[in-house]
């Protein structure tokens, strides 16, 4: 197919140079016989091309403009698209190279169009991503200048936002020296883990290089990931297998001591042989509820932990556990003054079991002419169940521990039998049972536990 535009161009320089040579030789013939005949043939020929010249500028600048306005209109659109508008549409009813043109510009504002929207698209779904993520995540360049960031990163670390874009690393201090091993994970094209630590969280650092189309390192990306709680979990582990092995040697231990001389027959006494076999029963015991302990604080921290409650006299399950405890032991007082109350909405035998626990740690640290009281208050919406002692009373200091496994704040007490779960276990029934158990002490002054009970509403 033959150049239009070439085609146009041409008819005109070509019929401009004949009208030229037409009409200049035309009144170059009337100047020289008509008109001058005294001129010379060469100054009729500068007077008629100077009088023509204007003519046929006038003429192929009015031709031109008409060539140079699609083009123009192709540069307007083209200058459009630059600046992000392709709504503007370059007249494609022309004919030629030039309608061509403008047909493959529009396709090409279409097509630029769609891939710059699914570019916002995927740059905003990629930011969702990194918003949804729960670990703090930055991407570096191979300069490593941060390229994106996410919210938790920037709480994580207590940033800004402000002009964080294009920071190096090194020009942040606290990424400064957990990042170190950043250039050697981007040159390298690897990756790498290592912990670290911001003030008083545990971090997990993820290094992954990123690549170009070329494989050549192209930056990486950092994943930032709070493992406080799992390392609290993991020292929670290793000290309750610990505390475990403990508790369980001890009875063990003891009772292999027992059983070697018996079966060597070197204790021969009869009183002795019953008082070791008396030993031995009660380690066993002993043993047994420590096991039973473990086993029923492992089935109260599992999901499948489910507490049933109904409608009960909180009165009558309180006076039948102070009936139970009011003989067993004259040098302390247990006292108990029954208020009427509501029904509440619970389950019986957990309540049952919690002052069961709370009065039976009384009694263990209440000294001889000590006193227990057990009161109730009364509120809006539950009922708050008090054990007070005499006792000699938690330090501060321990007190957020004393519903911890196998804690034990009084290292004087460690002589008195007990499992150092019962506390743990109240305090986990209270939590499947979505009610509170706190503790109030003050060292020498005795102790205060109290929990509450919700009412029947």
């Amino acid at each position: 197919m033959k150049s239009f535009l070439i085609k146009r161009i041409t008819i005109l320089i070509s019929t401009a140079i004949f009208m030229s040579a037409f009409l200049v030789s035309f009144l170059q013939y009337l100047i020289s016989d008509s008109i001058m005949p005294e001129l010379t043939h060469f100054k009729a020929l500068v007077i008629s091309m100077i009088i023509i010249l204007p003519f046929i500028a006038v003429l192929c600048y009015i031709v031109l403009i008409r060539i140079v306005k699609p083009i123009r209109n192709v540069i307007a659109t083209g200058i459009a698209m630059i600046d992000g508008d392709f709504s503007v549409k370059a007249d494609d009813t022309l004919e030629g190279e030039i309608g061509l043109l403008n047909q493959t510009l529009n396709r090409l504002a279409v097509e630029f169009y769609r891939n710059v929207s699914q570019l916002y698209i995927e740059k905003s779904r990629l930011q969702q991503v990194l918003e949804s993520l729960e670990e703090g995540m930055i991407a570096v360049d191979e300069n490593r200048k941060i390229t994106h960031f996410n919210q938790v990163f920037l709480v994580m670390f207590d940033l800004e936002e402000e002009n964080l874009i294009d920071t190096c690393v090194d020009d942040i201090p606290v990424l400064r020296h957990e990042l170190n091993e950043l250039s050697q994970a981007i040159e390298g094209k690897c990756s790498m883990l290592k912990n670290g630590m911001h003030e008083e969280i545990v971090l997990r650092i993820i290094i992954s290089s990123i690549q170009d189309e070329h494989n050549k390192p192209a930056g990486a990306v950092v994943l930032f990931r709070d493992i406080t709680e799992v390392e609290k979990l993991e020292k929670m582990r290793r000290d309750y297998v610990a505390n475990v092995s403990h508790e369980l040697r001890s009875p063990l231990t003891s009772i292999r001591g027992l059983i070697e001389p018996l079966m060597d027959s070197i204790v021969s006494d009869e009183e002795d042989v019953k008082r070791y076999y008396n030993i031995i029963y009660q380690e066993s015991m002993r043993l047994s509820r420590l096991v039973d302990d473990i086993m029923e604080l492992s089935r109260l921290q599992t999901s499948e932990a489910l507490i049933k409650k109904s409608s009960v006299d909180l009165n009558d399950i309180i006076e039948m556990v102070y009936e139970r405890y009011r003989l067993t032991d004259d040098d302390i007082e247990l006292v108990y003054h029954p208020v009427k109350l509501p029904k509440v909405y619970t389950n019986y035998d957990r309540i049952e079991q919690i002052l069961v626990i709370l009065i039976d740690n009384a009694y263990k640290f209440t000294p001889k002419g000590g006193k227990i009281e057990i009161t109730t208050d009364l509120r809006e919406k539950d009922v708050i169940v008090n054990v007070k002692d005499t006792g000699e009373g938690i330090a501060e200091d321990d007190l957020q521990f004393v519903f911890d496994r196998f804690y034990k704040s009084d290292k004087s007490r460690t002589g008195r039998r007990g499992t150092g779960l019962g506390l743990s276990i109240a305090k986990e029934i209270m939590d499947v049972m979505s009610e509170e158990i706190k503790v109030k002490s003050i060292k020498g002054n005795g102790s205060e536990f109290s929990f509450t009970v919700g009412l029947d509403i």
